[in-house]
This record gives structure tokens, sequence and C-alpha cells, in this order.
């Protein structure tokens, strides 16, 4: 057995480091011969403890970590999410847990090509809230199809198992829909609603109910209705892993691999083809996640993802269920009656466990301490395959259970920084690269780890657009800030006058050309309640060409509007200027006399106009950067103010970035503007920084 190696992520003391829970996680998959895994325990609405394991041999043979922040198959947590998504739209009135499924008038009437095919007539009696909670009708145990999903590879070599692919003479890979409609034709194990056994056939069906309501692939709707409210930036449908799935490769030859590779066949699905097992299996996750989603369903970070109604109905048992059952299936996780729900064991995936004690304590609506040390929720995933079956619910509760003392520190900040600074009541954190398509859940995360957006900037680097983020700790960040990345204008538009009506401001616009929207402009925006004074007057811009926008600028300083956003692009040659101006009633004052205003500046410009301004006591309040024919060009905006101590450098390399901010701390700085550029798009990204200290400065949102 080889030996497994810990990394833990929250450690504050040598006695947090010697924790008998991670100790007990480590054993557990060590001695039942697992390759690795991660563990995470939520208390209070903390996360009191966060750690991964790897196999020792695994650092030189791999080359990098499995630990804590790895994505690792979510297997059954997957048809949590799925639920979820069927959750809300059911919440939002775009679908009802009654709705018929195949019948003529239900949610996927036309998979059903022809309906004298439909042998076993129960089949029109499904619903939604049947898929929900497993209780479609089908038995993988005892059909002689087995589990419809992994058909093709189960049936190969087996004569006793109905092969689907032969069946309809495919010479492609089978889809979803070819699998619903040739299960159409076949008859039911059991009385749809009666009883609930696991079906990751239902479950695919239930992501193609999605796909119809909201006219998404199934991949964007779980992201935009689950994983960017709550938070969960790591989490991926399919994993980034190359498998190779050769046409001629054998159930055996396949077989051999997935032993080597410590897998079972749902993982190997999940990796090579995601769209089969997307809705029941085919989720990558890793622990903060799955305790943002612990977070996210029982309102403890502020946030709900689902009202008391919708929330009843997620822990109801099937609707022909025995009335005298303590534990039954509810929408995506085992329910037990006094609202504790879990993920049950899963045949064809690997190995996890996620466990919430009760569900339903959003209804206390408590005041969390910090203090608090009952675990209220916790999950493992694992990885590899286990050398003997264990009763790994049972296990893991005693494991944690036996825990005296939980750290009171919150590591669901862990995964959000590269560097974390404190000086003095200041905590700052900075991420320098977030990749955009992660950026709304990424910003989510922050926001319910209280922390606040102060400076966010995206760049575009090696085919790929990424954010970076300057926040600062602040309890009423949650409440009080919305900070949205990718947004289309309309978008942008739209979002403005919805949190307008709630009382937010927008503090923050840039504009930039994004690689995730095949290269089209799109927005960052910021909004945050209550910016600006009641008597203060605000002018938006969006894209003005240059000299005009220069001459408005002129115009309205000299009314005595102040510049606070000037965010630069290009349009082939044409520079456009979007921008935020503000004036406050009784101030006339000429604010040209108090801001200046530079564009189209290339790198040397812009670090002698910084040391130029200095020498006049202006500093530094706002930056971008935009590339044009292959080079970086910037936009700044000066204030005169009393001088502050400041340093500003250009051009350095992330790692270069990390080493400033952490050696300039020591002196009283800590830094207000980090922007990206690429001076060529392969090579790593360069960023210019601007440090102050913090009695000096002043927030730019």
């Amino acid at each position: 057995m080889r030996p497994l190696i810990r990394y833990k992520q929250a450690c504050t003391s040598a006695a947090d480091c010697r924790q008998p829970y991670g100790e007990a996680v480590r054993k557990l998959l060590e001695e039942n011969g697992y390759k690795g895994g991660a563990s995470g325990v939520l208390v209070g609405n903390r996360l009191a403890f966060v750690e991964g394991f790897i196999e020792d041999h695994a650092l030189g043979v791999t080359g990098h970590f499995k630990h804590a922040r790895k994505a690792l198959p979510a297997s059954g947590i997957s048809k949590i999410l799925t639920a979820l998504t069927v959750l809300n739209l059911i919440e939002e009135g775009k679908l009802s847990g009654n709705n018929m499924v195949f019948a003529a008038d239900g949610v996927l009437a036309d998979l059903v090509e022809k309906r004298d095919n439909v042998k076993d007539k129960r089949m029109f009696d499904i619903t939604v809230d049947d898929l929900l909670r497993h209780a479609g009708g089908w038995d993988a145990d005892i059909s002689k199809i087995a589990d419809p999903v992994f058909n093709d590879y189960l049936a190969d070599g087996n004569h006793h198992l109905i092969n689907i692919a032969k069946e309809l003479k495919l010479k492609t890979q089978l889809t979803p829909n070819d699998i619903i409609k040739f299960m159409l034709t076949q008859p039911l194990d059991f009385e749809p609603g009666t009883k609930s056994i696991t079906s990751n056939f239902g479950y695919m069906v239930l992501g193609r109910v999605i796909e119809k309501v909201t006219k998404e692939h199934y991949e964007s709707a779980v992201k935009d209705d689950v994983l960017v409210n709550c938070g969960m930036w790591h989490t991926t449908l399919g994993s980034h892993e190359k498998v190779d799935i050769g046409k001629e490769r054998k159930a055996g030859e396949i077989l051999a691999e997935l032993r080597d590779k410590y897998q079972v066949i749902g993982e190997y699905y999940a990796h090579v083809t995601p769209h089969i097992v997307d809705a029941s299996l085919g989720w990558f996750t890793n622990a903060f996640d799955v305790m943002r989603l612990a977070q996210c369903i029982d309102g403890s970070a502020e946030y709900r993802l689902l009202n008391d109604t919708t929330m009843e109905l997620a822990l109801r048992p099937p609707r022909k269920a025995r009335d005298s059952e303590t534990t039954w299936q509810g929408a995506g996780f085992m329910v037990h009656k006094d609202g504790a729900i879990w993920v049950g064991e899963e045949t064809h995936a690997p190995d996890v466990v996620f466990v919430h004690k009760n569900l339903k304590r959003y209804q206390q609506k408590s005041a969390y301490t910090g203090t608090e040390n009952d675990p209220v929720a916790w999950t493992i995933l694992f990885e590899g395959k286990p050398t003997i079956n264990a009763p790994l619910k049972q296990l893991t509760k005693v494991m944690v259970e036996a825990e005296a003392h939980w750290p009171t520190v919150n590591s669901f900040v862990d995964d959000l920084h590269d560097k974390l600074l404190t000086l003095g009541t200041s905590t700052k954190l900075i991420k320098l690269k977030v990749e955009e398509h992660r950026a709304n859940q990424f910003l989510i995360a922050l926001k319910r780890a209280q922390f606040n957006v102060i400076w966010i900037n995206a760049y575009t680097n090696d085919d790929s657009t990424f954010i970076t983020v300057i926040a600062e700790q602040d309890p009423k960040a949650s409440r009080e800030c919305v900070a949205l990345a990718g947004l289309p204008l309309n978008k942008l538009v739209e979002r403005k006058m919805e949190l307008q009506e709630e009382g937010y401001n927008i503090t923050f616009i840039q504009n930039y050309k994004s690689f995730s929207h095949k290269d089209k402009f799109v927005f960052i925006g910021v909004f945050h309640k209550g910016a600006f004074r009641n008597d203060s007057h605000i002018l938006y811009g969006i894209q003005h060409f240059d000299r005009p926008y220069q001459t408005l600028l002129q115009l309205y300083e000299e009314k005595g509007y102040k510049p606070l956003v000037q965010s630069l692009e290009y349009n082939r040659d044409d520079a456009l200027l979007t921008f935020i101006l503000e004036a406050d009633d009784g101030d006339e004052k000429n604010q040209q006399e108090i801001y200046s205003s530079e564009i189209d500046l290339d790198e040397s410009k812009l670090d002698r106009y910084v040391r130029k301004y200095a020498r006049q006591q202006r500093r530094l309040i706002y930056l971008d950067a935009s590339n044009h024919r292959g080079k970086p060009k910037f936009s700044a905006l000066f204030k005169k103010t009393q001088m502050s101590k400041w340093l500003f450098s250009l051009g350095l390399t992330p790692e270069e970035i990390l080493m400033t901010v952490e050696a300039k701390q020591s002196e009283g700085y800590l830094p207000s503007i980090i922007v990206g550029y690429s001076q060529n798009q392969k090579d790593e990204p360069k960023f210019a920084i601007y440090l102050e200290k913090p009695g000096d400065s002043k927030k730019f949102f």
C-alpha cells in the first residue's frame, strides 16, 4: 500500500495540522485502496476544514498536485446539480413537477416518434417529479438492457444484454436522444411513482427536459441557474484530461485501462463522452465547491437558491411512497424525515460522500458567531476504486463526530487568492488569473466569503480571456456589491436597470474583447448599493470615439463633472472609450484643475506620465489596457490630491507581482490597481501595478 500525503489548505497552528479528522480521512483512503481524495467540513457558516490527499509516487509521475483544489468526479452530486436546475425552473413557473414527460402534451413529446411503438403505456404516466425521485419505472439490475446510459459498454461481449446501438443499426456514436427513443419502445420495470431505484437514465431524460424548457444546452443552464448563483467556480462538465476512445477498442481493453487508472466506467464516460452522462454523472468538482453548494441550499451565506415552497418540494417523497418510511429518495439526494440529506452510492461511479445533517436549518435564521463547533455538512471526494466496499456514510459520520475542536478559521477564502494581505484593519486579496468563463462564479464566491471587489480588470493572453481582481474583506459585501463579467451590451443595460430599481449604482465599467465570446465586445460591470450621493449627477458613455470623447470630457469637466472610469478598447484603428462621469449639486468647480485624462499611451509614455503627474501632486486613480496591432495601449486617469506614498511598476510577470506585493506589504503598501496585458499573445502576460499606503489612498469604487 502506497502512503498518502496530506495537503492542508487551512492550517493556522500546529495543533490544527494534527487534526484527528484529517488523519482519519487519510487512513480511510489508504486502508481501502483509494488513489487519493479531498474532504471539506462545514461548521456553522464557515468552511472549518478542507484538505487534499495524493499518493506519494504520483508527485513524480504526474507532475501536478491533486489536493483540495483539484477537480475530482462529482459522481452522484451531479444529480443534485441537475435536480436543483429543474427545481429552479419549477420555482420560476417555467415547469411543474406534475408535467408529463412523454404524454401527447408532455415536455418531451417530440421524442415519441410513433406513439404506437410505445408498448408500455405507463410510459405516458411518467412525470417530471418521478424523474427527480428516481421513480420513473426503470431498474437497471433486472432490465435486459442494464443501465441504458452505459449500454454500449456493458453490452459489448455480453450476449444476455440488448445492444442499443446494434438494434438501432447506428454507424455513429450513441446520443442521449438515441437512447431515449429506444427506451420508449421497451417495457418499464415497475409502475412510475411507486418506488425509487437509482436511475442514471432518468436523469439523462431530465437533462433533455432542461434543454427543452430553457432552450439552452444542459451545461449552460446548470451554470446559469446553479453554479453562478452558488459561486461554484471550479465545477465543470467533463474533465480536461484526454482519454483515448479508439473506435476499434474492445470492452476488455477499456476495462484493463480503467483498472490501471483506478477508474470506474462512469468516470471513464465523464472523461471521454460527457454528453452521455452529463445530467447523471458528468460533473467534476472539488471540496470547496461542494461545501459552497451546501451553503447555497441551506441559506447560511445570506443567500438561498430555492425558496421555502420549492425546498419542501425537494425534500418530499415519491408520490406513491408509503407513509411509514423514515428515509426516501428526494430530488437528487436521499432524505431523512428529520431533514438530513445525503448522496447514495452509485454502481458505475467513483465514490463520494455528501451529507447535510439538517437542510431545514434555513428556517432557523441563525446568527453565526464563528465559534460554532457542530459540523453541519461534509464531503469526501474519492479518487480511484476501493479494494473493499465500506459503509462510507456511516464511517464518515463517526469520523466527523469524533473531532472535538474544529478550527475557527473560515477557509472559503483559501481558493480565492494568489496572495492574502493584511495591514492593520485592512485585509485584501489578489487573484491574477481567473478564466473568464468562470469569472461570475468566482465573483459570487468572493461575495459569499464577504469580500468586496475594489478593483477588477480583464485581459486576453494566449487565446484566452482572464480577469484580475483585488478584493477587500467587508461584512457588507454580500448585500452591497454586485460584480458581473462577460456582459454583452444589451445585458449590461438590462442588469443596470434591474439593479437600479434595487438601489444599486454602477460604479465601474470595462469594455473588452472576449475570446470566450468569439472576440466580440463585452463588459464588466460593478454595482454598489448607494454608491453616490442623492444629489449626484451621473453620465455614462459606451464606446465613444476618442476625439469626440475628449471634447465631451473637457465640456463636462468645466461644468463640474469628474471622470471615474475611462475604459479603452480598439475596433481596428479606432480607439473607443467607455466612461463614467459624476457631478454633485453645488460643485461647479472646473474639474480640469483636479483631474487629468490620458489615452493611447504605450508602456514608456505611461511610465513617464505617472511620474510627471506625481510631481504635480496627482495620483493614479484608474488604468486600463487594450491591444492595438499587437502592442499594449493604456488609458489612465489622475487626480490631484494631498501627496500619497505610492509605488508603480510595469512589465511584471505574475511571479514578480506576487513577490512585489509581499515585499512591499512589510513597508506598509497595499495594491490598489493591477492591470494585465500582453506584449506578445503567446508569451506569459505582463502586469502593471500601483501600490499605496492605506492611510493615503481612497477606495476606487
